[in-house]
C-alpha cells in the first residue's frame, strides 16, 4: 500500500477545514478520474464539491470537469455547494444524472 504525505504548504487555505484525512487525500490526490464511494454520512457531497473547488483552483477550466449524479436533486446540491466553495460561477462545467449526460453526448456525437 502506498503511502502519502501531505504537506500543508502543498494544501489550499479552504481545503484545510472542514476534512479528515481521508477526505483530504482524496480531494488533493489525483490526476484524473475520481470516483467516491462510501456509505451514508461519510461524507461524499463535502469531498466532491471540495474536489471540484480544488481543481478550479489549480487552474483546471470548468470545462473539463464532468459530475455525474444519480439524482437531480444531488445534482443540483452539489453545484451549488462547489459554487460556494470555489467562489467560481463554474461556468461550462457539465453535470446532471446518468440519463442527462448520456442525452447529452448522444445528441451531441450523434450522426443525424
Amino acid at each position: 500500500m502506498k503511502k502519502y504525505t501531505l504537506k500543508s504548504s502543498e494544501i489550499p487555505g479552504f481545503l484545510s477545514e472542514g476534512l479528515d484525512e481521508e477526505q483530504l487525500k482524496a480531494v488533493v490526490e489525483s490526476n484524473g478520474r475520481s470516483l467516491i464511494v462510501a456509505g451514508p454520512g461519510s461524507g461524499k457531497t463535502r469531498v466532491i464539491t471540495y474536489k471540484i473547488a480544488h481543481l478550479v483552483s489549480s487552474s483546471i477550466s470548468p470545462q473539463n470537469i464532468l459530475l455525474v449524479t444519480f439524482t437531480r436533486a444531488a445534482s443540483r446540491e452539489m453545484i451549488d455547494r462547489a459554487r460556494r466553495t470555489s467562489g467560481s460561477n463554474l461556468q461550462g462545467m457539465l453535470s446532471g444524472t446518468f440519463h442527462h449526460v448520456c442525452n447529452y453526448f448522444l445528441r451531441k456525437y450523434s450522426r443525424a
